[in-house]
């Protein structure tokens, strides 16, 4: 039952107690600058901070994207509560009690699933910690070199292996089945039934930043596929911009200045339990630019502890570009083969983790180092060989400094002498074969928008396997494409996929222009991607301009003086949006 207005008098005594520094240093890291603080805004993207926050008034304000008010209003904006939520929160906060009186607020879908999440949390937990079939999963646990007392520190759980053991728990508990589904925690069967997501399954909570379960990772035990289960995306859990562990670890991230950020659970877990408390890890995905730009707000630095096998680096390298975007420093510190994280630091302690930590090696000198190791230099073609391999990496650095010594740092490395590598990068630049450097179709590509890049590959794959043109006509449409060389080309195609008699695509474009783009496509190199993910990706991309349309068309209608032509967009925008996050698990 939602509570009513909060009485007056309460909520000017709870403004006057709240300490609006403290809260909203719970979400950014705050620097005192005179008599205010600032930081990087959690609302937008930046480098510099334009987010200001003035104790003495008990506001806040952001000179980037304009967002400001009281220390309710923040709560209201970051968690998206309804403004008596976010009083709640403050006063549960400040361990205070409210009074509500008049009508009632309705209860946001925030709020609701939030409470799903928490019983499901608090049910798990109990299961683990009590019940008799969760006993290969406690066993998993100690194996893992946990205890009791870990597992409750990070709400370590059960799930049952019932068809809909949970769900029938959350019913008797008074949530109803759209507040389930809603959460992630049931589905729905092609029957009308309903289905717990997971099921004999070890359960890690995950929480945001303010400690409130927001989704769950779960590993499967024996030989059940996939290993890992997440969440799937709802309003509170979008494992893009996510980190495990970072409500517990972001005070010491705040304090040490570093972030450590590992592949799994039990990796934070474990370096937590020998004194690395700013341990983080990603959830079930590769680590992005909104996780880089999340650690931006608590630090400077981040040490990437990824297993050291083929996954861990192709991740550290992964990295590479959109670190120098969000302004962050990165690091790698590479593991002993057959180790990750959690094995070195139970089995050697803190004194294991430390030199590892310690010695982490700049991302770009990790990406060098690999690169040169592939090639043998004792001769003088395995040098020549590594230095152009070298170099290919040095254009992904931008900084022209940072760029002259890593150069430098690759001629000794290779054993050649500095003006060899400087030659090659020179060259590198004049002909275009740098990435960084080169003025034609690498360096446009690299940096292009994510969707002229995909269409790119659309089109590529088009024109490389005449035999999936008639398939791919059937899902791909003109405006699927946005730029006019990609329509041109499309269009090329599309009559050749309805008249396969009528010769080679080039037959049918209309200019010298549209030919060399046709020819340049088809001339790259071979890259293996999977055609039904890349055409996924227009169609996602597809929906989200549509969704873009009727919002700013939306805007343009007065919600009362035009109701109908309001109320028809509005309902055209919400049917989009669902097709949208249809995505979220493909």
């Amino acid at each position: 039952m939602a509570k009513g207005m909060i009485v007056p008098q309460d909520l000017q005594e709870l403004r006057d107690r709240a300490d609006i520094t403290e809260v909203i240093g719970g979400y950014m890291k705050l620097r005192k600058a005179g008599r205010v603080f600032k930081g990087l805004c959690c609302f937008h993207q930046e480098k510099t901070p334009s987010f200001t926050v003035d104790p003495a008034k008990g506001l806040y304000y952001c000179h980037g994207c304009g967002k400001g008010g009281d220390v309710f209003r923040f709560i209201q904006e970051a968690d998206g509560l309804t403004f008596s939520e976010s009083a709640q929160k403050v006063a549960d906060r400040v361990g205070m009690h409210l009074r509500f009186e008049g009508p009632t607020e309705p209860v946001g879908l925030r709020a609701s699933l939030l409470l799903a999440n928490k019983k499901a949390a608090e049910y798990f937990a109990a299961v683990l910690a009590k019940g008799p079939e969760a006993e290969g999963a406690r066993k998993y646990v100690r194996g893992r070199g946990f205890n009791e007392k870990d597992a409750a520190h990070w709400g370590l759980g059960f799930a049952p292996r019932g068809q809909d053991t949970l769900y029938r728990h959350l019913l008797g508990q008074g949530l109803n089945s759209h507040q389930i589904v809603e959460s992630g925690l049931a589905m729905v069967t092609d029957g009308g039934a309903h289905r717990d997501r997971f099921r004999g399954r070890v359960i890690f909570p995950v929480s945001g930043l303010t400690g409130e379960v927001v989704g769950f990772g779960a590993r499967a035990m024996g030989e059940d596929q996939p290993k890992y289960l997440n969440t799937s995306e709802t309003p509170l859990y979008q494992k893009s911009k996510i980190l495990f562990g970072l409500d517990k670890a972001k005070a010491e991230i705040v304090r040490s200045g570093l972030a450590v950020v590992t592949e799994g659970y039990t990796d934070v877990m474990a370096l937590h339990k020998v004194g690395y408390t700013n341990a983080v890890a990603t959830c079930g995905t590769a680590l992005g630019e909104e996780h880089f730009a999340l650690l931006k707000r608590f630090c400077e630095k981040v040490v990437l502890a990824f297993d050291a096998d083929n996954a861990g680096s192709v991740a550290s390298e992964r990295g590479f570009g959109i670190h120098s975007k969000v302004g962050l420093e990165v690091l790698v510190a590479p593991l002993p083969a057959g180790k990750d994280p959690a094995d070195v630091a139970l089995e050697g302690g803190k004194e294991a983790v430390q030199p590892l930590i310690e010695g982490a090696t700049p991302l770009m000198r990790f990406v060098l180092e690999k690169e040169i190791s592939r090639h043998a230099l004792d001769s003088a073609e395995g040098k020549a060989k590594a230095v152009r391999a070298a170099v290919e990496r040095l254009s992904w650095e931008p900084n022209p400094v940072a760029r002259g010594q890593h150069a430098q740092w690759v001629a000794e490395r290779i054993g050649v002498g500095h003006y060899q590598v400087d030659t090659v990068l020179r060259e590198s630049a004049r002909s275009g074969t740098s990435e960084s450097f080169a003025p034609g179709r690498r360096a446009g590509l690299k940096r292009s928008p994510g969707h002229v890049k995909v269409e790119r590959e659309a089109l590529g794959i088009l024109l490389g396997a005449r035999e999936r043109l008639p398939r791919a006509m059937q899902v791909l449409k003109i405006d699927h494409f946005t730029q006019p060389e990609h329509r041109v080309l499309f269009t090329a195609l599309q009559h050749l996929a309805e008249n396969p008699a009528s010769g080679s695509v080039m037959d049918g474009l209309p200019d010298d222009d549209a030919r060399r783009f046709a020819a340049e496509l088809s001339m790259a190199p071979t890259i293996t991607y999977n055609p039904e993910e890349v055409f996924l990706r227009l169609e996602e991309f597809r929906i989200v301009r549509q969704i873009e349309e009727l919002k700013a068309k939306l805007d343009q209608f007065d919600p009362e003086g035009e109701a109908n032509s309001y109320d028809e967009v509005f309902m055209e925008l919400m049917r989009l949006d669902v097709e949208r996050r249809k995505f979220d698990d493909k």
